[in-house]
């Protein structure tokens, strides 16, 4: 006879009380497919202000969450810079979705709050864009209408694109916080196009550009700060912002981490930061790192907390290079082994089926996280993870000189070849970027 497994089953969410369709939009903005909208689009396209529309409406799509502005939006610049993401999306294909956008976030909690100004940024940068991000307090109107200018109408092939991040009550409109691109600009009317991501709520519209800035000073309850506007980039030749000194610039082209995805905590990035610095690159040590990263031994899987571990790749190319990373990473602690203790190097899955084990404190070997706990994510153990932590602590020169074995005779060397000892290299890279700008203010 079957067993019944309802009694285990979880309640269905609750159903809203109140459902929508769509919003009317405020009588000062325009839709872009009534027919003043019509209009304005062809004002600016005589004036080649929509140098920038055709790339970004073709990519154009509605964020698939309520929360999802900010992921989406990236989503639609991404592919329209066409990035290769160098992960497979469906079949054999490779494109932008808002599930590869996990290097600054957790994406449970971006479905549920969304992400902030310097997430976006963050996310961004992670990616490989180019990023110049500037906050509207720190901006005049003259200078965001030249902005728009040079990335709506100075491109006759679009290299770059404007997104702001703004708040929707100054436009007349419901709800908080947004993210959208910028898809034209008509300098008769001096309007924007917002191509809004809510589609579900507004479409496209055209707005004031004085409005629009105004819209950028309001600030952020999370952050305290005001939001603002971003020029995105990816061949390094962004050179649309008038101001150097107004913004933070990046044009680090980050790779992709095959391991690891990242948790949105700063506060325990900068602890760790604050951590190191008391040490001094000296003194940084495999079991100085491994003490902080389990809490003196308390919990062996508070790493989790800054990393999490990736999909199972699919692709033979990523598995291959997955398998070899982790041959390179057991033969280099293999050489540390004092420093790790044997429990770290459970994978998660087994561990957490074991939890019964004890630790050398007395505690759980493992108290898994229900965010850590499916078994599509790579088995990687949390000794190979504090490992990488530990590589990406050190000085560029030390953590390359560690990976490739510097004064180990060939013979004796981890047999791995070189791209996979580089892509280690830049899985540490990844990881100590995340470290030294969780306090930038972008």
């Amino acid at each position: 006879m079957a067993s019944d497994n309802t009694s285990h089953a979880l309640p269905a969410p609750p159903s809203p009380s109140r459902t929508f369709y769509r919003r009317t939009l405020p009588s000062s903005l325009t839709s872009f497919s009534s027919i003043e909208g019509k209009e304005i689009f062809a004002s600016a396209m005589s004036t080649g202000g929509t140098s920038a529309f055709f790339s970004l409406i073709e990519q154009l799509q509605t964020q698939p969450e309520p929360a999802y502005c900010g992921l989406t939006t990236l989503v639609i610049i991404l592919n329209a810079l066409a990035v290769d993401p160098r992960r497979k999306w469906k079949g054999p294909w490779r494109w932008y979705e808002e599930s590869m956008l996990n290097c600054c976030i957790d994406l449970d909690v971006a479905k549920e709050t969304g992400i902030t100004f310097s997430t976006f940024a963050c996310l961004a940068r992670c990616q490989g864009l180019d990023v110049h991000a500037v906050h509207g307090s720190d901006s005049t109107v003259e200078e965001f209408r030249q902005v728009v200018k040079q990335t709506c109408s100075h491109q006759k092939i679009p290299s770059s694109f404007l997104v702001i991040s703004y708040t929707r009550k100054v436009l007349g409109q419901t709800g908080t916080g947004h993210f959208s691109p910028i898809g034209a600009y008509d300098e008769a009317s001096d309007n924007v196009l917002i191509l809004d991501t809510a589609r579900f709520k507004y479409g496209p519209h055209w707005v004031p550009l004085e409005l629009v800035f105004d819209a950028l000073l309001p600030e952020d309850p999370d952050t305290g700060k005001s939001r603002g506007y971003v020029v995105l980039s990816f061949d390094g030749k962004n050179d649309v912002i008038s101001k150097p000194d107004s913004f933070r610039s990046c044009n680090s082209l980050l790779p992709l981490s095959v391991l690891f995805g990242s948790h949105q905590n700063d506060s325990l990035r900068k602890e760790f930061k604050h951590f190191l610095d008391r040490l001094m690159p000296d003194n940084i040590s495999l079991s100085s790192v491994i003490s902080f990263w389990t809490k003196d031994r308390t919990n062996d899987n508070y790493v989790w907390e800054l990393v999490q571990p990736q999909l199972q790749p699919v692709d033979s190319v990523e598995v291959n290079m997955v398998n070899s990373l982790r041959r390179l990473l057991k033969g280099l602690i293999a050489n540390e082994s004092s420093d790790v203790p044997s429990t770290l190097l459970l994978s998660r899955q087994w561990m957490n089926v074991n939890n019964s084990i004890k630790s050398e404190a007395g505690g759980p070997c493992c108290s898994p996280s229900p965010r850590n706990s499916s078994v599509r994510t790579l088995e990687i153990s949390p000794g190979e993870a504090m490992y990488i932590v530990y590589l990406a602590s050190l000085t560029k020169e030390k953590r390359k000189s560690i990976v490739h074995e510097d004064g180990t005779d060939v013979k004796m060397k981890i047999g791995v070849d070189d791209t996979v000892r580089e892509q280690l290299l830049a899985e540490a890279a990844l990881v100590s970027y995340a470290i030294e700008t969780c306090d930038w203010d972008v």
